[in-house]
């Protein structure tokens, strides 16, 4: 009988440790998951507060880059199907980019022609990943060129799950 007794207790504690790692997000259960990315309630305004590391280019938009660390804001409006943020290059409030959900990942975009020291700029990239916090923004270069520019991890503002 005591055999049963230390089982069922041994079952118990691990069963209410794996519930609390799973509650505090050490651990991922996906309980009733068929493989699908995890559900999102796309309405209204996400917004989050990244720390980004910022690669500012030089006069030839060529390594090596000045680095920096900064706090960076993020707007996602579901509603209107824009964000924008306040980084290099900036999709700003005034000058949203385009907001595309795909499951997990959130993008921007939007499309630019201008100069910059002798590089004509295509587009601008942001991307979060809602279920890592990863944020990425690069620019498209003519030539079928990339320029990363910054790079972090954010967090909603309310603190609550993505």
């Amino acid at each position: 009988m005591s055999k049963i007794v230390a089982i069922l207790t041994g079952i118990v504690i691990t069963v209410v440790l794996v519930a609390a790692a799973h509650f505090t997000g050490l651990i991922s259960l996906n309980l009733g998951s068929s493989g699908k990315p995890g559900k999102y309630k796309n309405k209204g305004i996400l917004e989050v507060i990244c720390d980004a590391e910022i690669s500012r280019p030089g006069e030839k938009l060529t390594p090596p880059f000045e680095t920096s660390r900064s706090p960076l804001p993020a707007v996602f409006d579901f509603e209107e199907g824009t964000g924008a943020y306040a980084g290099e290059y900036t999709m700003s409030m005034n000058r949203k980019g385009t907001l595309k959900a795909q499951g997990d990942l959130l993008e921007l975009y939007r499309p630019a022609m201008f100069k910059r020291h002798g590089v004509v700029i295509i587009g601008e990239h942001v991307t979060l990943d809602r279920r890592t916090g990863e944020f990425k923004q690069w620019l498209d270069l003519d030539g079928g060129k990339r320029l990363d520019l910054i790079h972090g991890s954010c967090k909603r503002t309310d603190n609550a799950p993505f």
